[in-house]
């Protein structure tokens, strides 16, 4: 992982915070943070208060067979798209948080296997984002994996965690016309397809070696 700090020095302030609270805590947490922030002319901001969604670290995975030049997406029911008023079981990549002492690349190969029956040759680490820095912590580690995807479909997850999850295996061209058109809204599977399209010849001549 790179220093921020030494190619955008401008990222890091001075921050004063007080004691966090925490609002609720379940599966998820809320907390809430009272603070004061350097702002951009010198001076320190009013006492501000902010509630975080708290999400620790999670990863998520495009499979891509480079033999057949397709990619494995999935379907589940998402409460957040519901919510929003779209579509419940849209279009996604598979995806999960990191577990405690839990490497990324040991977390991605476990939700391949539980979310899409799918077991990775090789993994390529495509990008790291914050999907909504302004309201929880979640950091998002994205991969492209290589995988056998012959055969791969059905319905896959854990019944104990209340998951629903088809496979469903497309070419990739037509994966990111998807993405075009703007059929695939999950952010994370926008994030990975908007990488893969711009690496994937690069990844097929390297995985075909």
């Amino acid at each position: 992982m790179c220093d921020v700090s030494e190619k955008d020095p401008d990222s890091y302030i001075d921050v004063d915070r007080d004691p966090v609270a925490t609002a609720y805590h379940g599966f998820l947490s809320i907390t809430v943070h009272t603070l004061r922030h350097r702002r951009f002319d010198g001076t320190m901001s009013p006492t501000l208060k902010r509630e975080l969604l708290e999400r620790g670290t999670s990863v998520c995975l495009l499979p891509y067979d480079p033999k057949t030049d397709k990619v494995l997406l999935i379907r589940q029911f998402l409460i957040g798209a519901l919510v929003a008023g779209l579509a419940p079981r849209p279009l996604q990549v598979v995806a999960g948080m990191v577990d405690k002492d839990e490497s990324d690349e040991t977390a991605v190969r476990r939700e391949a296997l539980e979310e899409a029956g799918c077991t990775l040759k090789r993994l390529a680490r495509a990008q790291a984002f914050l999907p909504s820095p302004g309201g929880t912590s979640e950091r998002i580690v994205a991969f492209c994996g290589e995988a056998d995807l012959e055969g791969l479909g059905g319905i896959h997850g854990l019944p104990s965690e209340g998951e629903d999850i088809r496979v469903e295996v497309v070419f990739a061209e037509a994966a990111i016309a998807l993405l075009d058109s703007g059929a695939i809204e999950a952010g994370p599977a926008v994030v990975i397809l908007q990488w893969f399209a711009r690496h994937r010849e690069r990844l097929r001549a390297e995985w075909l070696r």
